[in-house]
């Protein structure tokens, strides 16, 4: 894929803007159930952003329920529920 631009003139937080990448990416089927994202220092690269930057992006899609984490191995796309069901 090829690097992103993240809008520093936007309201939307740099970590909010790469999240919504990733989000789209795993809705479109790049990313795959408990498959890996990228890894944090491939993110850094392609986004041009700090490691904290990274690392905050992907505790925000933790707490939205789109990745989980493996300590040590890497993150994961989590299985989600379809809007349907209860």
């Amino acid at each position: 894929m090829a690097a992103s631009k993240i809008d520093y003139g936007s309201p939307i937080p740099p970590y909010q803007q790469i999240a919504a990448d990733i989000i789209r990416d795993i809705n479109a089927g790049i990313y795959e159930v408990d498959r890996p994202i990228p890894s944090q220092p491939t993110l850094v690269d392609r986004y041009g952003v700090a490691l904290r930057t990274v690392q905050r992006t992907i505790r925000h899609l933790v707490e939205l329920g789109y990745v989980y984490t493996v300590p040590k191995r890497g993150t994961y796309v989590k299985a989600r529920k379809a809007a349907t069901e209860s």
